[in-house]
């Protein structure tokens, strides 16, 4: 019996999950995201501006959700900004229409407080950088029904002791594609493979973190996550993501993945090599010109899998984690 993980009987939507309009540092409005974003195939967009959360739910239609988020950052004051290590955490509202900023103050919304004081509620908590506040936010978010996205790790300049202190993240960005345009340091795999092994259970995700300077289209179109439904809404939206029903990718697409017995099989467009990677190093390659369709077997001695997809422009998609024992239920 075939158990599907990637359902081609689903719809999977385009989605841009870190997102900045002129509600705080980007040069666009959200009406001119929402055009660019539907005429390059996206219809959904994390509206992630900067410590403010904002209902842009009038955006939503039959086509397109505007996912209530917002990106916050938990900062190491240093002296000079180029030197200060930082968390940043994208949230992502199970309800549109929720612009009540936990874990935040009137210190944290910082210069966009100024220009919506008058709509800012918050609960007062001011943010620290220490493992205990970091993890104080994470856990007043999700108690809050926000999804908690860890952004571009590097660009933080964190360590590994950073993000293995880190609990209750929903997904880890492994490419935001604007940072790793400017840095070449922001495709971080890596660091989802490292958590995985060491037992951190979490989804991964990609994102375009977009800010459009001189209304250009510099760093977008460039991360995308695909997010499976049955029909396109935003309560289906979120509720397929907290199921991490998703994959990433920034440039081949994933068509079919599914678990027959002890074989998995996955169908995408066309492909110069497949991996599949388990704990440790334990992986399987499929190499050859114009792959489409590759199987792979597997046994008890998985305890969970991921598949890589690379294509001949040097575009690469990523599942998230499967867990045998998960499989099984």
């Amino acid at each position: 019996m075939k158990k599907y993980l990637i359902d081609p009987k689903q719809m999977w939507c385009k989605a841009n999950l870190h997102c900045h309009t002129v509600l705080s540092d980007g040069c666009l409005t959200p009406e001119e995201i929402k055009e660019r974003y539907m005429a390059k195939g996206y219809s959904v967009v994390a509206y992630s501006d900067h410590e403010i959360l904002h209902d842009n739910s009038y955006l939503c239609d039959e086509r397109f959700v505007a996912l209530t988020a917002v990106e916050y950052s938990i900062n190491d004051h240093a002296p000079h900004w180029r030197d200060e290590k930082t968390i940043h955490i994208n949230l992502f509202s199970r309800d549109p229409h929720n612009t009540f900023h936990v874990a935040s103050s009137v210190r944290n919304a910082g210069k966009y407080y100024a220009r919506f004081k008058e709509d800012f509620r918050c609960d007062g908590y001011d943010r620290v950088y220490t493992k205990e506040g970091i993890n104080e936010v994470i856990r007043r978010a999700n108690e809050a029904g926000f999804l908690v996205q860890y952004n571009h790790p590097n660009w933080s300049l964190n360590t590994r002791e950073d993000y293995m202190a880190m609990e209750g993240l929903w997904s880890l960005e492994i490419l935001n594609y604007c940072t790793e345009l400017e840095t070449g340091a922001e495709y971080c795999p890596y660091i989802y493979e490292d958590m995985l092994n060491s037992g951190k259970r979490l989804f991964c995700s990609m994102g375009d973190d977009n800010h459009n300077g001189d209304k250009g289209d510099f760093g977008s179109y460039g991360g995308a996550t695909y997010i499976g439904v049955d029909s396109l809404s935003y309560e289906n939206v979120f509720s397929a993501m907290e199921k991490g029903n998703i994959y990433c990718s920034s440039g081949p697409r994933i068509l079919s993945l599914y678990v027959e017995g002890d074989t998995v099989v996955l169908d995408c467009d066309p492909a110069v090599n497949v991996v599949l990677t388990s704990k440790n190093r334990r992986f399987m390659n499929r190499f050859g010109a114009g792959l489409t369709h590759v199987e792979f077997p597997i046994n008890e001695a998985v305890e969970y899998f991921r598949l890589t997809v690379f294509d001949d422009k040097g575009g690469r998609a990523h599942t998230s984690a499967y867990y045998l024992e998960d499989l099984k239920k």
